[in-house]
């Protein structure tokens, strides 16, 4: 993959994953549903703009 991303691309894509972690996790503890996850996901998606949130199959390294 050739693109190259702008600090504040980088910034955003970075926080949006770093929640989505921290929402996995909490959802493997069960302390939140998958419903709620679901719920939560595109408002994330929203606040964060992230570039690569529409191509879960480009990146799939279970870090993020």
């Amino acid at each position: 993959m050739g693109m190259k991303l702008t600090a504040a691309q980088f910034d955003r894509e970075a926080g949006y994953r770093f929640s989505k972690a921290v929402m996995g996790a909490l959802q493997e503890k069960g302390l939140i549903t998958q419903e709620e996850y679901r719920r939560i996901e595109p408002i994330l998606a929203q606040k964060f703009s992230p570039v690569w949130a529409g191509y879960p199959d480009v990146i799939k390294d279970k870090c993020a």
